[in-house]
């Protein structure tokens, strides 16, 4: 079929609950209701999933912020959440996207699709791959679902049914901008710095707010900063910076002395 009916059978299919080992994307007591939007919300996806989620208090849980990685993301991806929990009148910790990408059997699977789940990834955290009938049972038998870093969801072939084929749980908040924090504290000690927590979440700070730009710049949206990141940037104003002529002019009278002899 082509993306347009595999599109609309999914969403019958999530609506019916007939996703097979589906208990992510389904109906529940505990959900107040899915939203489901087209392309066009975020324009680099077929779909976006929102889940919105029934809440029995209204009192913020501070030992849920503490352990779960969902405080994380709203940290980095606060514009995207403050602008849809605007306009659903719900709040950003009772919201989940699941970004969706569609490839039915008129599709070809190139290397286009690791572009497509990376960048799920980068704005959500974590990526959705429904498959088409053909390209399911193909990746069935290869077992290659094991090698991709999202969910796999297939078609069955039968009415609006669907099944997961594979669930990738992990929810990925860093990427390649992770700091070690061993190793950072080992950076310091080498360099006979007194490693504190309060050198090591200052560092954090800045690599979030660096985050957030890139990530708006690589989808041009709005870059949603909070008051306390905003203060934290007016603070490195006093900071004088370093010139880049003067730290190569020393690398280079650095390396400079050294005797032939000191190579062999």
């Amino acid at each position: 079929m082509d993306e347009k009916s595999l599109k609309h059978l999914f969403i019958q299919s999530i609506n019916s609950n007939h996703i097979e080992g589906n208990n992510f994307l389904l109906k529940s007591s505990d959900l107040d209701l899915i939203k489901v939007k087209d392309e066009g919300y975020y324009r680099n996806f077929d779909l976006v999933i929102a889940l919105i989620k029934k809440r029995d208090s209204t009192q913020i849980d501070s030992n849920w912020i503490d352990s779960s990685d969902t405080y994380l993301n709203m940290i980095m991806r606060t514009h995207q959440l403050i602008q849809f929990a605007q306009k659903e009148r719900t709040r950003v910790d009772w919201i989940t996207f699941y970004p969706i990408e569609l490839k039915s059997d008129d599709d070809v699977l190139d290397a286009r699709l690791s572009s497509q789940i990376l960048n799920a990834i980068l704005t959500f955290g974590k990526s959705v791959l429904v498959l088409d009938t053909e390209h399911s049972n193909r990746i069935r038998s290869s077992r290659m679902f094991s090698l991709i870093p999202a969910t796999v969801i297939g078609y069955t072939g039968r009415s609006d049914h669907f099944e997961v084929l594979s669930k990738f749980d992990r929810f990925i908040n860093d990427g390649i901008f992770s700091i070690d924090k061993r190793k950072f504290t080992k950076l310091l000690l080498d360099n006979e710095i007194n490693p504190t927590s309060s050198i090591f979440n200052c560092f954090l700070n800045l690599k979030r707010i660096c985050q957030k730009i890139i990530f708006g710049q690589l989808y041009d949206q709005q870059i949603g900063l909070m008051k306390e990141e905003i203060d934290f940037i007016l603070k490195l104003v006093d900071i004088r910076p370093f010139g880049t002529k003067k730290l190569v002019k020393g690398l280079i009278e650095q390396t400079a002395n050294n005797k032939i002899s000191d190579y062999f």
